[in-house]
């Protein structure tokens, strides 16, 4: 553990302890002889450099009488390391036996000859090296100790966290900053700046069961919370962040007056999120970062869907190049469930990722990425090539309903996007009569009329269309009656409240409403309970997928399932 948590050294009044290498036991009855209780020492004798270094702590005094010399070399150095700046005093039977080269390498050591050791000249060396390890003590606590607040500083922090890690045990990290503290300072200078970051160091300091609380900003502070239970630690963290928030809430005094300042707190977990220091640092930044965008005093809490860097996604460009070119990337299938039959009636493919190192990898983790660098258009010419060869042996199971592909707005992009489809579909020799793609209402308005063309060129193969996430953003009566869009597709967030919610409800009747007058079918999708079924069922829904009936399965699950007749419970 570091200094910073103990006390950083005993007071005058209280016995220095002296270790003391003596593998002959000659030297330790001459300092017992000559040192006396009230000279304030301690004495405890060791016969080996193994046993000096299991007992050895940062606040003794190390005294060696060994004619090992090598073994006295090594172990200087290794106590050297482990304890840096701790003085050592080496005992020899004459002074012609002193290394001088000891004092020049190693200048806290000093050397005292056995054949002139009287009483005052051991208590004066003695006395040094104490005066020493304290100057030191003193050094080293300023070199880890926030000059303002008093608390750790990110020196200190950072190898407080990398400790803690070692022990392989749960724990929070949880980091909290000012919201707007540039602006602040702006507004009311540094000194108020200081003012106000002392007080939120007063204010956090006082959580008691919290660890190393530390500056590692300007504004920024850091702690742990440690849990030894794994199943309680989300419980305990909400716990400490509902009084976190509660000591954080008064105004801070400035000058005269007062002044209402909101904070952000974001945490994560170790081992859960990550087991590297700096990596659970970034990761409750990110959290952090999150949690300053809801606004007011709130926390997040690190979830990989929602808390992604643009450096992650830099980072992840090359890999996803590979993993197309090494042909990584696999489809699953989620049955869609015609409702008045209770048979699978067709399916929507969804990408997966298995890579080589972490297994099946969800889209959520890797899409945002893939729009962001543009390698979502390769990618999606992938899932057309594959899903319409797929759809060859999902025809000769007997299904010949649609399979939904998703098309990107990024997708919509492409000038190319119609032919390039096209070129696929007579390549690849692709059945378009059962061929879908869902659309999401961003893509229908980021470029209208070439959105418009696309749509129509390849409706002229047969080709469906579905509009995906329906209600959720800004849909246009007209486009709806003007594109040749056969499918309406309820979004989940409005299928998980029902029934209960007299909104969502309101919503899932209008959305199946207008379908039906508009002559299109309506799938709701996020299907999970069977009490959402039997509201959809009485609303008249057309279709529904979601986990109730199968979550996404392979390709071979998927064909088995057409081949019985059978669905998978969620």
């Amino acid at each position: 553990m570091l200094a910073f948590d103990q006390a950083t050294h005993d007071s005058d009044n209280d016995q220095q302890q002296l270790l003391l290498l003596d593998p002959t036991a000659r030297l330790e009855p001459l300092l017992q002889s000559v040192l006396i209780p009230t000279d304030g020492f301690r004495l405890q004798a060791c016969a080996s450099t193994e046993d000096i270094e299991k007992k050895l702590s940062s606040g003794a005094l190390l005294l060696c009488y060994t004619n090992d010399k090598p073994a006295l070399q090594n172990l200087i150095k290794r106590v050297q390391l482990a304890h840096p700046g701790m003085p050592i005093i080496v005992f020899n039977d004459h002074l012609a036996e002193a290394d001088p080269s000891l004092l020049v390498r190693q200048p806290l050591i000093d050397q005292l000859s056995l054949k002139k050791l009287d009483r005052d000249l051991l208590l004066r060396s003695l006395r040094y090296a104490q005066c020493t390890r304290r100057s030191q003590d003193a050094l080293a606590q300023l070199k880890i100790t926030d000059p303002l607040t008093g608390v750790g500083n990110r020196q200190y922090f950072y190898q407080a966290l990398v400790n803690e890690l070692q022990e392989k045990q749960q724990l929070a990290l949880i980091t909290v900053d000012f919201d707007s503290f540039s602006r602040f300072n702006n507004e009311f200078g540094h000194d108020a700046g200081d003012e106000v970051v002392l007080e939120l160091s007063r204010r956090l300091r006082s959580f008691g069961e919290t660890r190393h609380i530390s500056r590692i900003g300007s504004d920024e502070f850091a702690f742990i919370l440690p849990v030894d239970e794994a199943d309680v630690i989300e419980h305990r963290t909400k716990g400490l962040l509902g009084e976190l928030i509660a000591a954080l809430m008064p105004a801070y005094n400035i000058g005269d007056g007062e002044k209402t300042l909101s904070c952000s707190i974001g945490v994560a977990y170790s081992p859960r999120h990550s087991s590297e220091f700096d990596t659970l640092i970034k990761q409750s930044g990110l959290a952090r970062t999150r949690a300053k965008q809801k606004g007011g005093l709130s926390y997040a809490i690190y979830d990989t869907r929602l808390d992604r860097s643009e450096n992650e996604d830099i980072t992840l460009e090359p890999e996803l190049w590979r993993a197309l070119q090494n042909e990584e990337f696999v489809l699953y299938y989620q049955p869609r469930i015609d409702l008045r039959t209770g048979c699978i009636t067709g399916a929507e493919a969804l990408i997966r990722w298995e890579h080589p190192v972490h297994g099946l990898i969800p889209p959520d983790s890797f899409i945002p990425a893939c729009e962001k660098s543009g390698l979502i258009v390769p990618i999606g010419y992938w899932v057309i090539q594959r899903a319409g060869r797929d759809m060859k042996l999902i025809r000769e199971a007997g299904l010949h309903g649609h399979i939904g592909v998703n098309l990107s707005f990024r997708q919509f992009q492409d000038t190319y996007l119609a032919r390039t489809i096209e070129r696929l579909i007579e390549q690849f020799d692709i059945d378009t009569s059962m061929l879908e793609f869902e659309l999401t209402e961003t893509a229908l308005f980021s470029d209208e009329m070439h959105v418009k063309e696309c749509i129509k060129t390849l409706s002229a193969h047969g080709i469906a269309f579905s509009l995906d996430d329906f209600g959720t953003g800004y849909s246009s009566f007209s486009l709806l009656q003007k594109l040749p869009i056969t499918t309406l597709k309820i979004d989940k967030s409005f299928i998980a409240g029902v029934p209960g919610n007299p909104d969502d409800e309101e919503i899932v009747r209008a959305i199946v409403t207008l379908a039906h007058n508009l002559q299109k079918s309506v799938i709701a999708e996020g299907v999970e309970t069977k009490n959402q079924l039997e509201f959809l069922i009485k609303q008249d829904c057309d279709q529904v997928q979601g986990y109730f009936f199968s979550p996404p399965v392979s390709l071979d699950v998927f064909l088995k399932m057409l081949g019985t007749n059978q669905l998978q419970s969620g």
